[in-house]
């Protein structure tokens, strides 16, 4: 019997230690900028390499180019046989939002692409900027 009433006791004391206490909540990290400049060449493709540390958003911004032209741009993956085998890609301008926006749902090595459609004459200079966690 008495086994059994410290046994109640004890629990009460540690619901009663519990109830008090307020649960512990992740901080979420501070978004990490890489900035890239190049120069691409007509009839290419550049790639840079990033790392994300944790899941979470990603925006991808051909910020500045020299010349107002339409480029690819892509994110994916660094592939020996590809350079960077791309997941999602646009033609875009440059622009001061996000041309691509979405989740990393891993961490781990990716790579941005920036490449000629069809269109360029001249080299153009460029500035991309990738925002992720």
């Amino acid at each position: 019997m008495r086994l059994r009433i410290s046994i109640v006791v004890l629990s009460a004391f540690v619901a009663a230690a519990c109830a008090g206490s307020t649960p512990v909540t992740p901080t979420p990290s501070k978004p990490t900028t890489d900035t890239f400049t190049g120069t691409l060449q007509p009839q290419t493709t550049n790639t840079h390499d990033f790392t994300v540390a944790q899941s979470g958003e990603l925006d991808v911004t051909l910020a500045v180019t020299s010349l107002p032209v339409a480029l690819g741009l892509g994110v994916g993956q660094p592939s020996t046989a590809a350079g960077c085998l791309l997941l999602h890609s646009v033609s875009t301008a440059a622009g001061s939002t996000p041309q691509i926006t979405g989740t990393a749902t891993v961490s781990g090595n990716f790579c941005v692409a920036i490449y000629d459609v069809g269109n360029m004459t001249d080299p153009v200079d460029y500035t991309i900027t990738v925002t992720h966690q």
